[in-house]
């Protein structure tokens, strides 16, 4: 058995590519007013923090573990994304799949899981060793934001 991918941490004043990607999850999650710019303000704090209580995690503002698996278990939301899905989860999964250089450029994180959506999410799939069945459910969610581009 090999050991899963760590999910990062973030908090106040963390930046790039998986605070945009927590940024989507939280305007799925209800917060859609907030602004998907990468930055981890104050506005992310709270929308962290009111999503936590809503979801029975500790009360932090600081996602780690337990708050990723709240986004990405797909019971707490309804976070799993397949061909035909649409929305801030899809823009969420879509922009991991850019920041890891699966997915074609920023202007093709539409929120629209077709094709090219799908084809990225397989041959992510693939080259981490777990099912390639184009569904982003929460082992791909872990092993998409655990990742770092090469």
């Amino acid at each position: 058995m090999t050991a899963e991918t760590p999910w990062p941490i973030l908090k106040r004043g963390s930046s790039g590519p998986n605070v945009t990607t927590l940024q989507y999850l939280l305007r799925g999650a209800g917060e859609g007013a907030l602004a998907a710019d990468g930055e981890f303000g104050s506005a992310t704090e709270t929308a962290v923090r009111e999503f936590q209580a809503r979801a029975g995690a500790t009360v932090d503002g600081v996602v780690g573990d337990r708050t990723w698996t709240r986004f990405t278990d797909g019971v707490t939301l309804g976070s799993t994304v397949r061909r035909g899905s649409r929305g801030d989860f899809v823009r969420a999964a879509q922009n991991e799949l850019l920041k890891l250089f699966y997915f074609g450029s920023s202007d093709a994180v539409d929120g629209i899981f077709g094709n090219a959506t799908e084809e990225a999410v397989h041959a992510f799939q693939e080259s981490v060793g777990i099912a390639a069945d184009g569904v982003v459910g929460p082992r791909t969610w872990r092993e998409l934001i655990g990742h770092d581009p090469e």
